[in-house]
């Protein structure tokens, strides 16, 4: 076998490659990723021999995961960076030590492998970042017309500045040139990002949580409590396979809940979430939190608990913890959600003798 490193990178790459009979390392070559022909030319000095090439995974990495695979003697494969990184890391670093380092490390068949999602996977995915993405440019959009309507100080009229009659207030209000060209621009662009938002959700909610691959996981995840459609997507779109992990710790470390820790001999220091992984999952977990604690006994003991340490923010962390470690084993296992039976006692009176 051939095993090939490439260091990605979003106009180019560097290629290194190994034999893994005789040893002999190859020359390095730089290629253009908008011309995969220099890619071909690189490979198939190798002939019919099967390839294996390993790339870090980076925004661009999906990208050439499928160019590649389209080849049949070749088997891509994407790594973590993270566990990479501190082997990589030399004095002398560049593209072409990456490269190598890559290529080295498959001989040794030592690769942290990363999962690449599928095609309706990253359909998801892209879709519901792409709502989040919409939905933050939205609030700032609000927040500058907030901003403006603070300088000119004028009062709000209505609890809703954004309903029917707080819009019509906002486009007549009077104000100075220059203040009314800036609130008919923001008027404009919170408009267009409306209509965006509605349009993603219509495929969201309309095909995509009602097709064979998703449905009936939807419907399970929304049995938790907090848990719309909208949470439950996100759930399977960030997660993908969820029978790859064995343990829920591994879920949750995978969201990147779990605290830091540093262990040496008998000591153990715990610090902060990790905050690695998918963001969009935990800041959704995140959000709902509070939901659930209102609306389960299965999660309110344990916010509660946190609550009178006054670190509600940790509080909120931890329960979105749990929370997906369980929709983990609701998925797993096929059970929707239900709430753990509480025992009362009732004080039996004494007997008399």
């Amino acid at each position: 076998m051939i095993h090939v490193g490439m260091d990605l990178h979003r106009n180019n790459s560097m290629v290194v490659a190994i034999s893994d009979k005789t040893g002999e390392l190859f020359a390095a070559r730089r290629i253009d990723n908008d011309r995969p022909d220099e890619l071909w030319q690189y490979l198939d000095q190798f002939e019919s021999e099967p390839i294996r090439v390993v790339l870090e995974a980076t925004g661009n990495s999906r990208w050439m995961y499928r160019l590649l695979k389209s080849r049949s003697n070749v088997e891509p494969v994407v790594v973590v960076p993270q566990k990479v990184r501190i082997i990589a890391e030399t004095v002398s670093k560049s593209d072409r030590v990456d490269a190598e380092a890559l290529a080295f490390l498959s001989t040794m068949n030592a690769l942290p492998r990363s999962w690449v999602p599928d095609g309706d996977v990253e359909e998801l995915r892209e879709l519901t970042r792409h709502r989040a993405a919409l939905v933050r440019r939205r609030t700032q959009t609000k927040n500058s017309i907030s901003g403006i309507l603070t300088r000119c100080g004028l009062r709000r009229p209505y609890d809703d500045m954004y309903g029917v009659r707080g819009l019509a207030w906002l486009r007549e209000v009077e104000l100075p040139g220059h203040m009314r060209y800036q609130v008919d621009a923001w008027l404009d662009a919170l408009e267009h990002t409306e209509s965006q938002i509605q349009k993603v959700e219509g495929i969201l909610y309309g095909r995509l949580a009602r097709s064979d691959r998703w449905k009936e996981d939807v419907e399970l995840l929304m049995t938790m409590p907090g848990v719309g459609k909208l949470t439950a997507l996100t759930i399977l779109a960030e997660l993908g396979d969820y029978h790859r992990f064995r343990r829920r710790s591994q879920v949750a470390s995978f969201a990147g809940l779990i605290p830091k820790s540093k262990r040496s001999n008998e000591t153990v220091r715990y610090g902060r979430i990790t905050r690695r992984g998918p963001a969009a999952l935990r800041t959704i977990l995140i959000e709902v939190s509070l939901h659930a604690v209102r609306q389960s006994v299965r999660y309110r003991p344990l916010y509660e608990k946190f609550r009178a340490q006054k670190r509600c923010n940790a509080g909120k962390a931890a329960v979105a913890r749990k929370m997906i470690e369980d929709a983990w084993t609701m998925l797993r296992k096929r059970q929707a959600f239900h709430e753990p039976i509480v025992a009362t006692y009732t004080r039996q009176p004494a007997r008399a003798g």
